[in-house]
């Protein structure tokens, strides 16, 4: 018989490779961003090709873990959390390439994460008899 903490990592590893997932599809969308700005000179230059190979085969791993967790996490909750990388992406593009955020990209990530909220933890059925 397997004990409760079998059970419950069980349960908790597709959620894990899930967030890996988004992870590296934000790490992807970064390194193209940064791959991109750098085409001055062209873009087929020898460190483009690099960086971008780099971006690709990082965004290209995050698509393998999504296949991986649709196995076990329901699409209807797995594709609602994918837009936790509205926030990773306004962070990282505020860290790595000092673009603004403005209160109007605070509140509508604010409002999509709430959303998300809402999906994934939905409320229950109101029953008015």
């Amino acid at each position: 018989m397997k004990s409760m903490s079998q059970i419950s990592n069980f349960k908790i590893i597709p959620y894990i490779i899930l967030f890996v997932s988004i992870l590296l599809s934000i790490c992807g969308q970064l390194l193209m961003k940064n791959a991109m700005l750098y085409t001055n000179e062209g873009v087929f230059t020898w460190d483009f090709l690099q960086k971008l190979s780099l971006a690709i085969t990082v965004y290209c791993l995050g698509i393998v873990n999504w296949i991986l967790a649709l196995r076990s996490v329901k699409l209807s909750i797995a594709y609602p959390l994918t837009s936790l990388n509205y926030v990773g992406i306004l962070f990282g593009s505020y860290y790595f390439f000092n673009e603004v955020i403005t209160v109007t990209r605070i509140l509508g990530v604010i409002t999509i994460f709430l959303g998300v909220l809402l999906v994934v933890n939905p409320i229950k059925k109101l029953n008015f008899r």
